[in-house]
């Protein structure tokens, strides 16, 4: 974007803002409270990042703000271009340099960690905040008042410019919570358990300390009760590259695992979930503050401040033990902590008070900051977010299964898991393989062969070839159109239909597998008692 282009314009504007963004942390966080200038036609926004001076977890930076399409200002043009404001979510840049007033926001939940190997508070380091004699920014948005003595303690002069606007990211997350059934259709979590891992970067972090977990969560958890997903610090994709984290989660998301990317989605993944699974990180306390029922899978790293949200909740929130079986431990805290509730003594309440001084007022708060040193009336609307949208995120619903059925009279309960290293002890063990995604070892010692069905026509033929091509296989199946079509070695085929539409058609070929062909059958899954009515055709 041209430094000078005022004769190309075709919506003039009267104050342009830039934004200096860091990382991708920064960058999150920047947009939230960039909102609150929607639909205002006097006001442009531009972005730099200082290339020459890059953060250390700073990798994707300008590859994101060129994937957002946002108007991009070389650092070279930001410090010598007058802006009318600077807003920043980190003070490790040279934001001295800047011609206009600047807005230093918070890029976690308060101050509540070290830079590693330091006794330098993250967000508060004094020789940033103060340059050349002068303190830096005009206003420093803080969420406590608290949070201005702790700035007191390093930097007096600073404290006088710190001042309590709130949250603007918790805030977003509150004002999103009705969106909660859309967000888990979006992430096919519509019938199931949502678990969400949440890892933040480091060696102390969920993913350091345990890389293997999310496969070991999503391989235990039966994936007709179960959805799982995974959230992750921009760090670790900044460090490792998403290429090299996506390689060491191959297995886990060919099981069913959801990754959702660092630069955006994790909100919506946290408002969805039923049960989170994380560390210290700020993800873990959001969604405490949210309510929802939690597990911590790491310890108590020396980079979190004594007294800290995050402190105050590694010491309260129930461990993990990867000693046991996940599931029951994820069954036990969902059951007990409701994730609703609105009354004053609810958990969250006061998760939420140790996070903000001001709930659900930062939007008010800091846009009557911004337009004031705008020195621009602030829009006639009333001041608020805009609201998290879906996010759907990519990832196999699975291509191969071990299925264990038990038998009871006239009910058969069955249960599906991914298939993995893990070794499995079902009754009446079997496996299930897509024709295409399945590995060659999977189809190999399947007893049922599987596609989404397309064209019902072409099924019995696909199902032929299907058996000849995998001889040691009993079944071949195609799921859709709210049924499943089974044609069997013996050359009998069905069409089973169950009276529960969320439920994935291909479960009902184990009952043919079984020999349990009656007109009418019933399931268990999970919770849910299911009929199943099967025709021959």
């Amino acid at each position: 974007m041209s430094g000078d282009s005022g004769t190309w314009l075709t919506l003039p504007y009267d104050r342009r803002v830039l934004v200096v963004v860091r990382t991708i942390t920064t960058l999150n966080r920047l947009l939230d409270v960039l909102t609150l200038f929607e639909n205002d036609h006097r006001v442009q926004v531009v972005f730099t990042v200082d290339e020459a001076r890059p953060a250390i977890l700073g990798a994707g930076v300008p590859a994101l703000l060129e994937q957002l399409k946002m108007p991009v200002v070389s650092w070279d043009q930001a410090v010598q271009l007058p802006f009318e404001l600077v807003i920043a979510a980190s003070e490790n840049d040279d934001l001295h340099l800047l011609k206009a007033p600047v807005v230093l926001l918070s890029h976690g939940v308060g101050f509540q960690k070290y830079y590693p190997g330091t006794t330098v508070v993250a967000g508060m380091d004094p020789d940033r905040l103060i340059r050349d004699g002068r303190v830096v920014a005009e206003l420093i948005a803080v969420s406590r008042q608290d949070e201005i003595e702790q700035i007191h303690r390093v930097s007096p002069a600073a404290a006088d410019h710190a001042r309590v606007v709130g949250d603007p990211c918790l805030d977003r997350l509150l004002a999103s919570r009705h969106l909660r059934p859309t967000y888990r259709r979006a992430l096919d979590a519509a019938d199931r358990t949502l678990v969400t891992i949440a890892s933040t970067w480091g060696p102390a972090s969920l993913l350091g300390a345990h890389p293997d977990l999310p496969l070991r969560v999503v391989s235990e958890l039966p994936v007709d009760e179960f959805a799982v997903c995974l959230v992750t610090h921009p760090g670790i994709t900044a460090a490792h590259g998403s290429w090299q984290l996506d390689t060491w989660l191959a297995e886990a998301r060919r099981a069913g695992l959801r990754v959702i990317p660092p630069e955006s989605g994790w909100q919506t993944a946290i408002i969805a979930a039923d049960c989170v699974l994380t560390d210290t990180g700020s993800v873990g306390t959001y969604a405490a503050a949210l309510a929802r029922p939690s597990l911590l899978a790491d310890g108590h790293p020396e980079t979190i401040l004594a007294g800290s949200p995050a402190a105050v909740l590694a010491d309260q929130t129930a461990r993990l033990d990867l000693s046991a079986d996940i599931a029951p431990q994820i069954r036990t805290a969902i059951g007990s902590r409701s994730p609703y509730g609105a009354e004053a003594d609810h958990p969250a309440a006061e998760v939420i008070g140790r996070i903000v001084d001001v709930p659900e007022q930062s939007a008010v708060l800091l846009r009557r900051a911004f337009y004031e040193l705008l020195s621009l009336p602030e829009p006639g609307t009333q001041a608020e977010f805009a609201l998290h949208p879906p996010y759907a995120a990519s990832g196999s619903a699975g291509t191969a299964f071990v299925i264990g059925a038990t038998v009871s009279g006239a009910t058969t309960t069955i249960v599906r898991l991914p298939t993995s290293t893990t070794e499995r002890q079902l009754d009446q063990q079997h496996i299930a393989a897509a024709a295409t995604g399945a590995s060659l070892r999977q189809l190999s010692g399947a007893s049922i062969i599987f596609t989404d069905l397309h064209t019902p026509s072409t099924f019995l033929s696909w199902a032929k070839s299907i058996l000849a091509c995998w001889p040691d296989a009993e079944l071949a199946a195609a799921r859709g159109h709210g049924r499943c079509l089974v044609h069997t070695r013996d050359g009998a085929s069905y069409a089973l239909t169950a009276d529960d539409p969320m439920l994935d058609p291909l479960l009902t070929a184990t009952l043919v597998l079984l020999g349990r062909t009656g007109a009418e059958e019933f399931v268990i899954v999970g919770d849910r008692r299911i009929r199943v009515t099967t025709e021959t055709v």
